[in-house]
């Protein structure tokens, strides 16, 4: 008999073909009482997707009704926004199978393999986006379907990024609702993680990473151990291939001003971080900018054989001419103030606004009132093929419900924690002056004080080496979250959890900051090692240090979560350092702050730190000189860890609030 698939003779006994895999069953799959959803050769219904797990989902008729379980997928399984285990579904639920939406028909009527494209819609209904004073986006609606590759033009500034970040769910619409089939975009983001790909126009990659590195890490976090290690290998070797980056696989990435790939190159490696999970739709903000004419014309044809293979490919540019017209099968034209001008076929839209060259296109839009070219379009043949119609195939929306994470929080910190480290290893400069700064500061209190034992120097010394440590903890992070503000927010788009980040960070950052207090408290015990004042021991004088650092680290880590650039960050570090100079208990004695001092003081780090240090050395000045409580041990250790908590908390909070504005 012959394979339904590949339509290759196979014997009339096998299970699978041998030589496409699939199954070559001689009875329509919809008579059937159960089947099995999946991404292995032998599912009943294979959703070739590696979102999907080998065997996801059964589906079976259990007492007259059809019941939905998941199989411990990776990945979930979604009825209508809400992740289950097992639960009866009917033809008006919506199902989710790692992100590919289907309904029950779809699974009982469709053909395997092309199951998850064939009813697939992202439709925009009437989309708004305004700023003070300004509408970005005017009242815009749109429908895709599978296998359209559809470019997004129009002059600078009519909001061509803009649009693009509201249909991929990076920007919150004022007005309207973008939709993937029945589910909202924007209210059920964690279903979609992984099947809406976003390459911005920047270039968003680590650039110390090797091609290949930067591709299994992104492999590791978004994908996580769904895939098993031959299969991702085997994942990430074909994107390469397919991206034409053999020759640079182990080649660093780099920038323009380290030396590593071509701008090309990282322009691929870009697309091919996102073609990691095999998105259902494709975004992309001027993939070709920059680019030699060969390579763009290499770009847009593999983008083109990415729609071909049933995805929806969207990319904003500013080239308009016949040969992209030529390779685009449809296109979107905004015009000033955001409106939409047109959204049709490819080949059709020179003729519509009566041009002859595609370029004319631009001179339209510029001469003519894009409120007058929204109306007639509005009252076109295209927008009702395109959009009423396209519309009138989506069904209703149904309620949405949050859901948690796909990949182990687990297993995606440790993922960045290795990636941390390699980053910091291959950044040699960098790490090298952060590493330096500890013996140099160590040197300098070495030099002041060796000379002078007495114990006003003591009380000098305790101050300054808490001062340096709170320098060295706070610079440590202060640039770490904004430097990465552009990956963080792309990779929680695709699964990155939260605390998984945060907690990578604090781990090596922290790392970081115990090293260089060890090197300070060495420097520090030298000091005054003869001198016979000394009363704090070498291990209580480096956990103090290093508990003051880690506090001081994780304020950097708030100052980095609020800050818009790593120059702002770095310019609020030596702000952050002088009340802890003023209010320390030593330039001015804690005793003689007065009432409104000391409450000053309070949110002050170093001046709990320096009074437990005293106290802990032992020294009676603490107390008749500078006013500390003897006492005051243990309310000084719960001040200093709540301080901690407080900023870890704070820095959450802060990037999970700038998440949701997104």
């Amino acid at each position: 008999m012959l394979c339904p698939s590949c339509r290759r003779q196979i014997d009339s006994d096998s299970v699978f073909c041998p030589f496409c895999g699939k199954k070559p069953a001689d009875t329509p799959i919809q008579s059937k009482n159960s089947y099995v959803i999946g991404r292995a050769p032998g599912c009943d219904i294979i959703l070739d997707n590696i979102r999907v797990s080998r065997n996801h989902a059964r589906l079976s008729q259990e007492g007259g009704k059809w019941v939905l379980q998941d199989l411990g997928s990776q990945n979930g399984t979604f009825v209508n926004g809400k992740r289950i285990s097992s639960t009866s579904v009917s033809a008006t639920d919506t199902i989710v199978i790692a992100g590919i939406p289907l309904s029950l028909e779809d699974v009982l009527k469709a053909p395997p393999q092309q199951l998850w494209t064939q009813k697939l819609r992202l439709a925009a209904a009437n989309l708004s986006y305004s700023v003070p004073e300004k509408t970005l986006i005017d009242d815009v609606s749109l429908c895709f379907e599978p296998g359209q590759f559809i470019g997004l033009v129009g002059p600078s500034g009519c909001g061509k990024t803009t649009l693009m970040l509201l249909l991929n769910g990076y920007l919150r619409p004022s007005r309207g609702i973008v939709r993937l089939n029945s589910l909202s975009i924007h209210h059920n983001p964690e279903a979609f993680k992984g099947q809406i790909g976003y390459v911005p126009q920047d270039d968003i990659i680590h650039r110390e990473l090797t091609v290949e590195e930067s591709l299994n890490y992104a492999s590791l976090l978004r994908l996580g151990s769904s895939l098993s290690e031959s299969e991702r290998q085997a994942q990430i070797d074909r994107i390469i291939k397919d991206l034409e980056l053999s020759q640079s696989r182990t080649v660093m990435i780099g920038s323009t001003e380290r030396r590593g790939i071509s701008g090309g190159q990282r322009k691929r490696v870009n697309m091919a971080q996102e073609l990691i999970t095999e998105p259902l739709l494709y975004f992309l903000d001027e993939p070709t900018s920059g680019l030699d004419p060969r390579t763009d014309r290499e770009v847009m044809t593999l983008l083109k054989g990415i729609a071909d293979r049933g995805h929806i490919v969207v990319l904003t540019t500013h080239k308009i001419d016949r040969t992209n017209f030529g390779i685009f099968s449809h296109v979107i034209v905004m015009g000033k103030g955001g409106k939409l001008a047109y959204y049709g076929k490819a080949n059709e839209a020179a003729a519509y606004f009566k041009v002859d060259d595609p370029e004319q296109i631009f001179d339209v839009l510029e001469r003519r009132d894009s409120h007058e070219l929204k109306k007639e379009y509005l009252r076109s043949p295209q927008f009702n093929e395109m959009v009423v119609s396209g519309m009138n195939q989506i069904p209703s929306e149904k309620a949405m419900q949050k859901s948690r994470f796909v990949v182990s929080p687990m297993s995606q910190f440790l993922t960045l924690v290795k990636r941390t480290f390699l980053i910091k290893a291959r950044d040699t400069m960098s790490t090298l002056i952060l590493l330096l700064q500890a013996p140099i500061i160590g040197l300098f209190l070495l030099l002041v004080f060796a000379g002078n034992q007495t114990e006003q120097y003591l009380l000098a010394m305790h101050f300054m080496a808490l001062v340096a440590a709170i320098w060295l903890g706070c610079s440590n992070s202060a640039r770490e979250i904004v430097c990465e503000q552009t990956i963080f927010q792309r990779e929680n788009k695709a699964a990155l959890s939260l605390g998984a980040y945060l907690a990578s960070k604090v781990t090596v950052l922290g790392i970081l900051c115990a090293i260089q207090c060890l090197i300070l408290t060495i420097f520090a015990q030298i000091s005054f090692y003869d001198s016979g004042i000394l009363g704090i021991g070498f291990f209580t004088h480096y956990f103090v240090l290093f508990l003051t650092s880690f506090t001081a680290m994780l304020m950097g880590l708030v100052v980095s979560a609020v800050s818009k650039t790593g120059e702002a960050a770095m310019a609020i570090v030596p702000i952050i350092l002088i009340p802890q100079i003023v209010l320390g208990g030593l330039i001015v004695y804690f005793k003689d702050l007065g009432g409104f001092g000391k409450l000053l003081a309070a949110p002050v780090l170093n001046r709990w730190a320096y009074e437990l240090t005293l106290l802990l050395d032992g020294t009676r000045t603490a107390e008749l000189l500078l006013g500390f409580n003897q006492d005051n041990i243990l309310p000084d250790l719960l001040a200093i860890f709540f301080l901690a908590f407080a900023f870890a908390l704070a820095a959450y909070f802060i990037l999970k609030r700038k998440i949701e504005l997104k």
